[in-house]
């Protein structure tokens, strides 16, 4: 079938309007389903996660949120959930026994809206994920909050090994100065393990470990015993 010129015309006006509407319009997106804090911290300070919803639309727009999830943990509390708007001076925080009611908030065109987890894990909380789900109108808001075995403050001044250079970039020495240690896992912020080594501390005291392959970031080093039992954990920046 042959378009002629008027034909062809329509066409493209038809595809023009659909980009223009297309651009205008916009959409309402949450940055991530799941934000995740991992290696937090066990020293009874508040900390805080966030996630952003993004009003790209030409339009006002209403959220409406309330938290879903339930009790906390053994160990684990949590002063409230904040909200907040890109532009805004400050934001309003809700305490966390009254973020089960809902409350809608306005977000202008172009307008970022922005909710703050603020939580608390005691030294005696458990180890492994905690989970809080915000449900809005335009779809869940989930905040996975990792903890180790080892408060932030033992990372630092743990003796248990030597680690240089660090930051890194190709490589890392590790001088292990406890024979307890059998095994080192390498784990990434998410909590995900990357890596596992088996040593014998009477004949791999020193060793040297190659990052030419491995992604820049923070990595988390578990050192445990033979039964598994974590002793401490190191920070590692690979640069």
């Amino acid at each position: 079938m042959r378009l002629n010129i008027f034909d062809m015309r329509k066409i493209l006006l038809s595809m023009v309007f659909l980009i223009v509407g297309l651009t205008s319009f916009g959409q309402v997106t949450i940055w991530k389903d799941t934000v995740v804090f991992g290696g937090f911290h066990k020293d009874g300070i508040s900390d805080r996660l966030y996630d952003t919803l993004y009003n790209n639309t030409s339009d006002s727009i209403t959220v409406t949120w309330t938290r879903t999830s339930g009790a906390l943990p053994t160990g684990w509390t949590s002063s409230g959930i904040c909200d907040e708007i890109t532009g805004s001076t400050a934001g309003t925080c809700i305490p966390w026994n009254l973020t089960t009611s809902p409350r809608s908030v306005i977000v202008h065109a172009g307008e970022k809206f922005i909710l703050d987890v603020m939580m608390t894990a005691q030294p005696t909380a458990a180890d492994g994920p905690v989970y809080v789900t915000i449900n809005t109108n335009y779809g869940d808001m989930v905040y996975k909050f990792i903890t180790w075995a080892t408060s932030t403050k033992d990372l630092e001044t743990n003796s248990l090994v030597t680690i240089y250079p660090n930051p890194a970039t190709d490589y890392i020495n590790l001088k292990l100065n406890d024979k307890r240690i059998a095994n080192i896992n390498v784990m990434n912020v998410i909590g995900k393990r990357v890596a596992k080594f088996n040593v014998d501390p009477n004949k791999d005291a020193d060793l040297r470990v190659a990052l030419d392959k491995v992604a820049d970031g923070i990595y988390l080093l578990q050192f445990a015993d033979h039964n598994g039992k974590v002793l401490g954990v190191r920070r590692v920046t690979k640069q």
